[in-house]
């Protein structure tokens, strides 16, 4: 990326509506190759734009996870089943004491809570764990929160109806069909 692709990408970051025309004029360059610079980041995987909740308006709620898994082969496998939950805005493998990290986020304490304790807790691979509760983030107020409703099984497996506390302390996984909605049950 040269200076033109940092400047479009700041550009973007205050504003993802704004039109190439308005890139062009700040660049000091052509409409069409403001959309050509555009277009060959997004190509290229440098750039995307995209929609973004808002957490902290949401009064959603976080947590960090810290686990101690059998060997790195699997805490890389976890990661990757980890990326795909819609309450997960970070994962990592680390090194230390643990060797994942997550950062989860909810529409509630009960629903973090829920996540915990009915879909990393029993995990077989987990010998340890360290969890955080917390607020609402200080930062990142937006993230992407995975909300796509099209599922029956979400994506740690499991089925939300089957569970003793859907309903009752947990609005649902956000991937699937029987998610409450960001206002629905599992309210604290």
């Amino acid at each position: 990326m040269d200076e033109r692709d940092l400047l479009i990408y700041r550009l973007l970051r205050k504003n993802g509506r704004m039109k190439v025309s308005e890139i062009a004029r700040e660049l000091g360059i052509s409409h069409p190759s403001a959309r050509e610079r555009l277009e060959k980041l997004e190509r290229r995987g440098d750039l995307r734009v995209q929609a973004l909740l808002n957490i902290r308006n949401r009064g959603f709620v976080s947590a960090v996870v810290n686990l101690k898994v059998r060997s790195m082969d699997e805490a890389e496998k976890l990661a990757d089943v980890f990326a795909k939950c819609p309450r997960t805005v970070f994962v990592a493998t680390t090194t230390g004491k643990y060797n994942l990290n997550l950062a989860l986020i909810a529409e509630s304490h009960s629903a973090l809570e829920a996540t915990i304790e009915n879909t990393i807790r029993p995990m077989e691979s987990v010998k340890e764990m360290d969890v955080s509760l917390g607020s609402s983030p200080a930062y990142p107020e937006f993230v992407d929160f995975k909300l796509e409703p099209t599922r029956k099984v979400a994506s740690c497996g499991k089925v939300c109806t089957e569970c003793y506390i859907y309903g009752k302390k947990c609005s649902g996984c956000p991937a699937t069909v029987y998610f409450m909605g960001l206002g629905g049950g599992g309210r604290d």
